[in-house]
């Protein structure tokens, strides 16, 4: 592989002796499978080579390579008056995964594990395999409790007797004072589901539960940001239909606003779920393991069947939207497309203001009841399990309002 990157055999000569030998050519083969373009490949092996030298120079073995010598190779290498690497420092993270494919790195030592650690692990798995919770939701509780158990235990043996109301009500109220209004129930939500798992599995007494204070928050209060006819159609013209990046993106815009999806919901979409003879498509959602199947309407398919076929790299991957560049991995987080959906509305000409992916599930559900659509449907559409959770919709459905409110009293103000 060395041989078909570099022409000099100079060149050659030096990267196939030395301390770098035994080394490069995985690493250029490793790239090579990822399907990086050559010269990105010559590059990775240029950094590889003068990173091995400053390591045999220094005494070092490969495997003694940890973050820590990635950061003094660094700082010898320097950084360019505007504060970026230089061409030598870049890509070593990329780098040292390899060599710990190869083997060439040990693996770190055996961490201690804390009856915390275990009993989180655990509460993980009750998440996943009982509750049925997809792993967006399962980090969101995790996140709250893992600071709950810190806090109560640290590295201590665990003791159900040290969890008492007291510590769980001063908890989550200083948690909930961090957060805006609109996040503040998630440490209420989520201590309130590891006490019930503590009830079941560690005879947490079940009462005790009582003891999470309820964050009073107003219902329906809010009402959901969602776009115009004609701002959807100038954001889905910022979309360059001759690009392979452009079609991805239009194709990604139209499940968003066409279908209602939820960006994880797109980012989770595999090439299997589309049923093209059918006219259906298989929608994983972020927060359950409870999978629905839509209707894909002719236009969002042809428009996902051109980008499949012509413009989505060529690629083992099963999610159907990769990235455009190697070594083409899967879009498979929500924030990648909520980043999508941002470019192309301030590109249209749109304040981002407060508006992200979900913008365009607000607009086809504001549609959906605009048009007289019955609230079970658009919560059949949408995902949602309680009809309560759709109700938010009646208030910008204008037309009925104005036909169901009762005349001011004394006449018109």
């Amino acid at each position: 592989m060395i041989e078909t990157l570099f022409k000099q055999r100079s060149t050659i000569d030096r990267l196939q002796s030395g301390p770098s030998a035994q080394h490069l050519p995985f690493i250029a083969e490793a790239l090579h499978q990822e399907q990086y373009p050559l010269e990105t490949i010559r590059r990775y092996v240029r950094v590889a080579a003068g990173f091995l030298r400053w390591l045999c120079k220094r005494r070092l073995s490969v495997t003694e390579t940890d973050e820590n010598a990635i950061a003094r190779y660094r700082s010898s290498t320097g950084r360019r008056q505007n504060g970026e690497l230089r061409a030598a420092g870049r890509g070593l993270p990329k780098i040292l995964g390899l060599l710990h494919m190869q083997n060439a790195v040990g693996e770190p030592a055996d961490a201690v594990v804390s009856d915390g650690d275990m009993l989180l692990a655990a509460f993980d798995s009750h998440l996943q395999h009982v509750a049925g919770l997809m792993p967006g939701t399962r980090v969101q509780y995790l996140r709250h409790v893992t600071l709950f158990v810190n806090e109560l235990f640290d590295t201590k043996p665990f003791d159900v007797s040290k969890i008492t109301p007291q510590a769980i009500t001063d908890f989550v109220r200083r948690q909930a004072t961090k957060l805006k209004p609109s996040g503040c129930a998630a440490p209420a939500t989520s201590i309130r589901v590891f006490l019930r798992f503590l009830v079941t599995y560690h005879g947490l007494p079940a009462g005790i539960i009582g003891a999470v204070p309820t964050i009073r928050q107003w219902k329906l209060a809010s009402l959901p940001k969602h776009l115009s006819a004609e701002e959807v159609d100038r954001t889905l013209k910022t979309c360059d239909e001759k690009s392979p990046v452009g079609k991805r993106d239009r194709a990604i815009l139209l499940l968003l606003m066409r279908l209602a999806l939820r960006a994880g919901e797109v980012a989770r979409l595999r090439l299997s779920d589309v049923d093209w003879r059918e006219g259906e498509i298989r929608i994983h959602p972020p927060k359950s393991a409870r999978e629905r199947k839509l209707p894909l309407p002719s236009d969002v398919g042809q428009t996902l069947a051109d980008y499949v076929q012509n413009s989505r790299p060529k690629s083992s991957q099963p999610f159907i939207f990769l990235r455009t560049r190697a070594p083409f991995s899967p879009i498979t987080g929500c924030s990648t497309v909520s980043c999508i959906a941002k470019r192309h509305l301030k590109l249209a000409g749109i304040s981002i203001r407060g508006l992200s992916a979900h913008a365009f599930r607000h607009t086809a559900a504001t549609r959906m009841v605009r048009r007289g659509v019955g609230f079970k449907q658009v919560a059949d559409v949408l995902g949602h399990r309680r009809l309560e959770t759709t109700d938010i919709y009646a208030k910008l459905d204008e037309d009925t309002l104005h036909r169901v409110a009762l005349p001011w009293p004394g006449g018109q103000v």
